[in-house]
């Protein structure tokens, strides 16, 4: 009498089989997503040293680094308009009309000035992110360095005296190697407001505008390879957070007044933010303890990427203490650095 074979699994046998493939799933996820995330960390840092080697080129070509915003402040255009064509993007930078106006022409959101600006650019976007819009304009991930304390460029409590750089009472502001409100009457007196308007309809201020001075590489005594050039922001969510909202002057740089990644709120006045997906804490009101202020933000794992100002590319974890990296920050400091970074 012959045996029977049998054939197939039992459900014992079957059972086992796929328990095992479940564990070696699970022990290979993590290992993929952390290859995932260290190819979207090197484009991210790419991107940062296309930003770099775009504001030296344009250095060498106009004789001053990038206005981190135009003239005429918030809304006749930020440093993403005179990149462009140091990023192969000549089309849109010929597009662009009206930056730095002294009129009430077409500002980022108006004419064909919204097409470029609603345009989602490569080299400006980390894609360890997620991408977002407001309205349609998009949001970004990288930031220009406004130094230490605040857009203001003054110190902070607004009117303090007798402070330094790195100072948690009085913070005085060490310089930076690009321009952004720079200190209105209103704020020397320690008083707090938006950026002047320097709109046709504001005729006393339409004679030139004051913002954005762009700096000249002298200006930078710290040095360049001391000195921070451009960082990351995380892209606000959900439409309303203007977070990374970088064609816009009040997003479109960074302060170190506080760390990497820090629980310290952004203070985005004049525009509007929300933690709705677990972002940083924000606020839209100015005042002369918190001025206005973006703080660098990553989606990456313990740090940041930074663009330093001799074009290198470095990856600053969130443990860097508060002094070295407004020291990081200031452009005329003269901090000694930590080696904490």
């Amino acid at each position: 009498m012959g045996h029977r074979i049998r054939s197939g699994f039992t459900l014992i046998e079957l059972l086992v089989v796929i328990a095992i493939i479940a564990i070696l799933i699970g022990l290979l996820l993590p290992a993929v997503q952390k290859v995932r995330e260290s190819a979207a960390r090197m484009k991210c840092q790419n991107n940062l040293k296309q930003i770099a080697v775009a504001n030296m080129n344009y250095e060498s070509s106009q004789g001053t680094f990038l206005p981190g915003v135009s003239r005429t402040g918030c809304c006749w255009g930020t440093w993403q308009v005179p990149i462009l064509p140091y990023i192969e993007q000549v089309p849109l930078f010929q597009m662009y009309t009206n930056f730095g106006g002294l009129d009430d022409g077409p500002r980022y959101a108006s004419g064909a000035n919204a097409q470029v600006s609603g345009t989602r650019l490569s080299t400006f976007t980390c894609p360890s992110d997620l991408p977002a819009k407001v309205g349609s304009i998009t949001n970004h991930n990288y930031v220009l360095n406004a130094g230490n304390t605040s857009f203001y460029q003054v110190q902070i409590p607004l009117g303090c005296t007798g402070g330094t750089v790195t100072s948690t009472t009085c913070t005085s502001f060490g310089g930076a190697p690009f321009g952004w409100y720079e200190d209105p009457a209103t704020l020397a007196a320690g008083g707090d407001s938006s950026p002047t308007d320097y709109s046709a309809a504001n005729a006393a201020n339409a004679v030139n505008g004051l913002s954005g001075r762009p700096r000249k590489i002298a200006e930078i005594s710290d040095g360049l390879s001391n000195t921070m050039m451009a960082s990351e922001v995380k892209q606000g969510q959900g439409g309303s957070d203007y977070r990374g909202f970088s064609w816009w002057g009040g997003a479109a740089g960074f302060t170190a007044y506080g760390q990497p990644n820090s629980t310290d709120p952004d203070v985005l006045t004049g525009a509007g933010c929300n933690t709705d997906d677990g972002n940083a804490p924000c606020t839209t009101s100015s005042t002369a303890t918190r001025p206005r202020m973006q703080l660098v933000r990553s989606r990456h794992t313990g740090g940041v990427d930074v663009a330093l100002c001799d074009g290198s590319v470095k990856f600053v974890p969130n443990y860097v203490s508060l002094s070295t990296w407004r020291a990081l920050s200031t452009s005329q400091g003269g901090e000694v650095l930590g080696n904490d970074w």
